[in-house]
């Protein structure tokens, strides 16, 4: 089963464009072709549950999504 991944959105580090890029796109800004991109941050909330934690109280864990 082939798998197709979600497209991410990046930032171009000359314009400032946003670019969305899916697996196997080259990455270059579809503006200007600046080839230097950053991951826009993503946010994504985790709740672990109680027993992992020592006190018994939950934790909130947020990450950057990849």
């Amino acid at each position: 089963m082939d798998q197709q991944s979600e497209p991410v959105t990046y930032v171009c580090g000359d314009c400032g464009k946003e670019n969305t890029l899916k697996s196997g796109d080259v990455i270059q800004c579809r503006e200007r072709g600046y080839r230097i991109l950053y991951k826009k941050r993503t946010r994504r909330v985790y709740t672990f549950p109680s027993n992992y934690m020592i006190d018994e109280s939950l934790a909130v864990v947020q990450y950057e999504a990849r």
